[in-house]
């Protein structure tokens, strides 16, 4: 296609379709390339996973990355950093969204979502997050965009979400976004947690799906979403632990605050087609809207 496209710029055609043909073929498979290695320069790393949540904007996002590393070494995660966890000091954070705006250019009105990395964005605190959003929401024009509205999404720690004040979801309330943030809790079951080598304990998981529940009824542009673990390989207790979790806060179906489980998949053929039927049928008890979510990445 790409090869057809540069013959057709040689030929006579309407100025304005001679045009975009000759934008298309700056885009070249070299030149796509070289534009990858210059976008995750400009971030100083890769991004690994995108929040489930950026489903809402077809995960067409700018990431700023606000902190590195995270604060658990999950035995099970395929995204993980072998970093500790440290915030980007803020004129890093501030020249990373000037050089996007070079980056993105004039595309940069096709845009209205950033995402605020990587894996424990919340951990960085208010001061970081409501400073890198504002810059970025002015830098990026996101009131001249084409699309409605402006969204902004990071993942959070159960740790850091407990520790978080109502001062924190305050300012996050007043910002020009919607805000989604993705708690990784993963299980209620002790075993399963083990298993994981995840370093919390079901009683915090009940405490984050409590607050989650609070926070998402107290605030109208703040959603809390949780991110839970999906797989037979599982002990037993997993999705028991589940249901009685969300049993015990919800008497009835309440639509604000997803869950997502993501399927721990051994490449089986098998396991991977049995898995959406599986889903369904506990997606159908659930009283929180449920999604399944396989990794997406830039």
């Amino acid at each position: 296609m790409y090869e057809r496209v540069t013959r057709l710029c040689s030929k006579p055609l309407p100025e304005a379709l001679k045009t975009f043909f000759k934008l298309v073929t700056n885009h070249s498979p070299q030149n796509l390339t070289e534009r990858s290695c210059t976008f995750h320069e400009i971030l100083g790393d890769r991004i690994t996973v995108l929040p489930p949540d950026t489903r809402h904007v077809d995960y067409d996002v700018i990431p700023i990355v606000v902190a590195d590393g995270c604060l658990y070494k999950c035995h099970f995660c395929r995204v993980k950093s072998s970093r500790a966890f440290s915030c980007r000091s803020q004129e890093d954070i501030k020249e990373q969204i000037v050089r996007l705006r070079t980056f993105f250019g004039k595309d940069i009105h096709n845009y209205n979502a950033i995402f605020l990395a990587q894996h424990d964005a919340l951990q960085a605190g208010s001061e970081v997050l409501n400073t890198a959003a504002l810059y970025a929401y002015d830098v990026f024009e996101f009131d001249r965009s084409h699309l409605q509205g402006a969204n902004l999404f990071l993942f959070g720690s159960v740790d850091s979400f407990l520790n978080a004040d109502d001062g924190l979801f305050d300012q996050l309330q007043e910002l020009p976004f919607s805000t989604y943030i993705n708690i990784g809790m993963e299980s209620a079951d002790p075993e399963t947690l083990v298993t994981l080598k995840k370093a919390i304990t079901p009683k915090s998981v009940d405490e984050a799906l409590a607050k989650m529940l609070d926070v998402n009824r107290k605030y109208t542009k703040i959603e809390i979403t949780a991110n839970f673990l999906f797989s037979a390989a599982l002990p037993k207790g997993h999705l028991p632990a589940f249901f009685q979790l969300v049993e015990k806060h919800l008497d009835r179906f309440y639509g604000k605050g997803a869950v997502y489980f993501s399927p721990l998949i051994n490449g089986r053929v098998q396991e991977k087609r049995g898995i959406k039927r599986e889903f369904y049928k506990i997606k159908m008890r659930s009283r929180l809207p449920m999604f399944l979510y396989l990794i997406q990445r830039l």
